[in-house]
């Protein structure tokens, strides 16, 4: 918790209260699940050769398998000296998501890469990386596999894969209509019980 939320910020304590943040305790946070075993491995592992590669390069190894790309504006000027990385944003903060086809000449990236020449997916994910040299392709290999396990956006994208395949010429689309009394273009989608209807078909004409 962060001193300065504290409730009474006038008294400087040792042992303060909280209420903006907890509810004065009343909020439980449910306990974090246990991660894949390959995750656990790479991430406390210190003796085996691709735990180590994975510590070295885990913002790498992170990008790599992103499904958007931020949309926000960087205010690059903190971020300088030999301090902890510091990343300073200004404005609204959002997630970017572009066609799930990449455009001619252009590599997957992103979404693109659960759906679009899956049966190259590891050398263009190694290949959106200028300095690559040292990424580890069975690494790359393992999280794909992982993911396409326990991720449930991964298995969504992988769904969607599957589909085009069985019927490349079929065009698909899916609208939610719901009701919503927040801004559709600042939260997110909405969940189940917010859903009013699936319409089967193109509502546009």
């Amino acid at each position: 918790m962060w001193y300065q939320e504290r409730k009474n910020k006038r008294k400087h304590s040792v042992t303060p209260q909280f209420q903006q943040c907890c509810h004065g305790g009343k909020a439980e946070l449910p306990l974090l699940e246990q991660p894949p075993e390959l995750l656990q491995h790479l991430l406390f592992n210190n003796v085996s050769e691709d735990s180590k590669n994975y510590q070295a390069l885990t913002r790498i190894y992170n990008s790599m398998f992103a499904f958007t790309s931020p949309g926000m504006k960087f205010d690059e000027r903190k971020n300088v000296g030999r301090g902890p990385p510091t990343i300073r944003i200004q404005g609204q903060v959002c997630h970017r998501i572009g066609s799930m086809l990449p455009q001619d000449g252009e590599h997957p990236k992103f979404a693109q890469l659960y759906i679009y020449d899956t049966e190259n997916e590891i050398k263009n994910r190694i290949h959106n990386f200028r300095d690559n040299k040292e990424i580890d392709a069975n690494i790359v290999r393992k999280l794909k596999t992982m993911l396409d396990t326990h991720n449930v956006h991964a298995k969504a994208f992988r769904m969607a894969r599957d589909t085009l395949k069985k019927n490349p010429f079929q065009d698909l689309k899916l609208k939610l209509i719901s009701e919503r009394t927040t801004d559709g273009r600042i939260y997110n989608k909405p969940t189940v019980s917010e859903v009013a209807a699936l319409i089967v078909g193109d509502i546009d004409s």
